[in-house]
């Protein structure tokens, strides 16, 4: 749990972990938890230019107006959604793979 000041460094923080994780354990997920669409597509916008077109990962966006297939969510790296989204993709957890490669979870705005 990192608590501390707007402008303090916490994004930072949290795009060290999602780099090491995707360094240390190759096949596993990331997942981005904000409680507000704007931010969401913040981070994306943010990430995409560092983690996809810097990185060549790939990010996926699950938010009310984005219904991804199974195939992009199987083959995505980072998964940046709202927390309504994630409690439905991530139901029956036991059955979807996807889910169950999740090994870092940041959530924004607590």
């Amino acid at each position: 749990l990192v608590g501390a000041p707007t402008g303090s460094g916490k994004t930072v923080a949290a795009e060290l972990a999602v780099l090491r994780l995707l360094r240390e354990y190759p096949g596993c997920k990331a997942v981005y938890i904000a409680p507000l669409k704007a931010l969401v597509r913040e981070r994306m916008a943010d990430w995409r230019a560092k983690f996809v077109q810097g990185l060549g990962l790939k990010m996926l966006e699950l938010t009310g107006d984005v219904t991804p297939d199974a195939r992009a969510l199987a083959t995505a790296h980072i998964l940046a959604t709202t927390p309504e989204k994630w409690d439905g993709v991530s139901r029956h957890w036991q059955q979807r793979n996807y889910v169950q490669k999740v090994t870092l979870v940041i959530i924004d705005e607590i």
